[in-house]
């Protein structure tokens, strides 16, 4: 008499190859069943091993920007000779605050579109002009992460800097960003 095994036959064969362990026949006779195999089979049958999952919710996120607003930075004025990298810096006020913190290893990115002159300044509706974020006096490249530990928090700054070969219109300028903040 021929035996044929069906799909659910052979996926079971291959699982308990795959994860041989030596036990006791006696002990594993459900499994045995449920795959058709008999106690004489030369393969060797597995226990079931239980997984324990474990997490924390934290119904609030215990750190915040700003209160949830937007970051407004206002440069006033501008002169376009005067845009160079250096002048009209200004800080950056995001206004951090945070509550039962579970770890206290964060980071700190900022997010945008960069200009045609430079991918990590912020373009603005003014082309030629963008807005570079300081951090300890260096350009941040925009999407990489800083890493700092709770409650010492980076200082950013940004300044208008521009394409010199673009001659800059006058008129308002504006530009937008999202400011994240994430545990390490």
């Amino acid at each position: 008499m021929k035996q044929q095994i069906n799909k659910n036959s052979l996926v079971s064969i291959l699982v308990l190859l795959s994860f041989f362990i030596t036990t006791n026949v006696t002990a594993v006779t459900p499994v045995l069943s449920s795959t058709g195999l008999s106690q004489n089979s030369p393969i060797t049958p597995i226990y079931p091993i239980p997984i324990n999952i474990k997490g924390y919710v934290i119904a609030h996120p215990p750190c915040m920007i700003n209160e949830g607003k937007t970051v407004e930075v206002n440069f006033g004025d501008v002169l376009s000779t005067r845009v160079d990298g250096l002048n009209y810096k200004r800080l950056v006020d995001y206004h951090p605050s945070c509550e039962q913190m579970p770890i206290n290893t964060l980071k700190l990115s900022v997010e945008g579109n960069g200009t045609f002159f430079d991918a990590n300044a912020l373009m603005t509706n003014i082309t030629g002009l963008g807005i570079r974020i300081l951090y300890q006096n260096k350009p941040i490249k925009l999407g990489q992460a800083i890493n700092f530990t709770y409650p010492d928090f980076p200082v950013l700054e940004a300044v208008p800097v521009r394409d010199f070969s673009t001659l800059l219109v006058g008129g308002d300028f504006s530009t937008t960003a999202t400011l994240r903040m994430e545990y390490q």
